[in-house]
């Protein structure tokens, strides 16, 4: 993740084949940036500090703290002194946090917010390298896996996070249109679908359709798309296509498009995250 010094990115990815949703990276970086839409970054520092900026918040993370990074904002970091870091760190899609965290009764799990997302408690940090070291070491059975994830993402949830006040409250006919909506996106993330055509598809007017999704999933629409658009060129870099064929399997208008988008996501060009993803 992240851009800065060659010489101290040493960063690989990889995902869990049971666990889709995941995102798991691991190693030395001096630099990251990254705008989560409809994502959670989490995270712990080790070796040297980090600087992190998120809007006019600045903190500086200690080695040996964890980072919990909700969706609200975009976010980066820096080394202190030209120093690298050393992390690991996963990547949950909201749809996927509450199905993971073992409570798929959250009907939106993007109202989980982390307001204070530098984190300094042992157990949790324990409990992350564990749950971690489990998704990087081949053994590992995938009840294990399952068990310490769920576990951790419950006490980080118990412990650290509210839940964003919303202005108005769900109606089952709103639920259903922006569940309907929701899907429509992210099952057609290379059609061009445009606003009249997604409020028809959900049975609900459209200027209403644009307040539910602000105020359920914290994005617009047209982020939204976005945002699933990324997250297929991703699944296709890992796949070994081409880039060419994935700005045109994932609706962007050329490469340079995804390379925007998918940068601006990420902090990283899509021929970097195919360098650095590991199978």
């Amino acid at each position: 993740m992240g851009h800065g010094d060659g010489r101290a990115e040493q960063v690989r990815m990889w995902r869990a084949a049971e666990t889709d949703c995941l995102l798991l990276m691991a190693g030395q970086t001096s630099h990251y940036a990254i705008e989560p839409r409809g994502e959670y970054v989490f995270g712990i520092v080790a070796g040297r500090p980090m600087r992190s900026r998120r809007g006019p918040e600045r903190r500086l993370i200690q080695p040996g703290q964890l980072v919990a990074w909700d969706p609200t904002s975009a976010h980066d970091g820096e080394a202190v002194e030209g120093q690298p870091w050393t992390s690991r760190l996963i990547v949950v899609e909201i749809a996927g946090l509450a199905a993971l965290a073992g409570d798929e009764d959250v009907a939106f799990p993007n109202d989980i917010a982390f307001p204070k997302p530098a984190v300094s408690d042992r157990e949790l940090v324990s409990s992350f390298l564990q749950m971690h070291t489990a998704f990087d070491t081949p053994a590992t059975t995938r009840l294990e896996r399952d068990q310490r994830l769920a576990a951790w993402l419950r006490a980080l949830i118990e412990r650290c996070s509210t839940v964003r006040p919303l202005r108005s409250p769900l109606s089952p006919r709103d639920d259903r249109a922006l569940r309907i909506a929701s899907d429509y996106l992210a099952d057609r993330p290379e059609r061009n679908v445009g606003l009249d055509e997604l409020a028809a598809a959900a049975g609900i007017g459209k200027f209403r359709l644009v307040r539910l999704f602000r105020e359920h999933t914290g994005l617009p629409p047209h982020a939204l798309q976005i945002a699933h658009r990324v997250r297929k060129a991703r699944r296709l870099l890992e796949g070994g296509d081409t880039i060419a064929d994935i700005a045109a399997a994932t609706g962007f208008a050329d490469q340079s498009h995804l390379h925007r988008h998918f940068q601006r996501s990420l902090g990283l060009t899509p021929g970097e995250y195919r360098i650095r993803f590991t199978h």
